[in-house]
């Protein structure tokens, strides 16, 4: 919804020195409209179709950037000696085509949070910090792995099980579910010989039905 009414969002994302790199050298609204019905045209031909009289809603309905997926130290010190503790994006930064972005800003926030309670009127040092970050880690760096894994090509044994999940209504909730907890993907995601187990035991309880 925005100030002219409802509208359609589409969002594009590409490698670096792909074909879709190409927004720092897009200058207006209408070219960046132009860009993106292109894309449409050449690789979503029917969703091309479908948007070949869209239009913006105003001259501010574009936005562009690029960016790395960063880890950072998560404490820092300010000039006057205090300690600051990152959360979110300010530590963790995963790109956004799986989504977790608010995902993994709301999980460190319980890790922080049950941290904190348990450890009373003692004071917060450095220390704490950085340990209580590493049981956030010990989360977070499924999310990064899988994530960053979907920014390239898919190896053959990832194709094998979303090909299986089509007939599988397990494996298929197994996928959709791991986007609240991406940990469960491992370590089938990221090992063939884990994806083949995990295949035929979905094999074996669709026999058995």
């Amino acid at each position: 919804l925005t100030l002219s009414g409802p509208c359609d969002i589409m969002v594009f994302e590409g490698v670096p020195g792909g074909p879709l790199d190409c927004w720092r050298d897009l200058k207006s609204p209408a070219e960046h409209l132009a860009a993106s019905k292109r894309f449409l045209d050449t690789y979503l031909p029917w969703e091309g179709a479908r948007a070949a009289k869209v239009e913006l809603t105003d001259a501010k309905g574009i936005l562009a950037g690029a960016f790395a997926p960063t880890i950072r130290k998560p404490v820092m010190t300010l000039p006057s000696g205090k300690l600051v503790f990152g959360l979110g994006d300010a530590v963790v930064v995963n790109d956004p085509v799986t989504g977790q972005g608010s995902n993994n800003a709301t999980k460190a926030a319980k890790v922080y949070l049950d941290a904190i309670l348990a450890h009373g009127d003692a004071p917060y040092t450095r220390e704490w910090m950085e340990q209580t970050f590493e049981r956030y880690w010990d989360y977070a760096k499924w999310v990064v792995q899988w994530t960053n894994s979907l920014l390239l090509p898919p190896p053959p044994h990832i194709l094998q099980v979303l090909g299986a999940a089509q007939q599988s209504p397990g494996l298929a909730g197994l996928i959709a579910n791991g986007f609240n907890h991406p940990p469960s993907y491992f370590p089938w995601w990221s090992d063939a010989a884990e994806a083949g187990e995990l295949l035929k035991r979905h094999q074996a309880v669709a026999r058995a039905a």
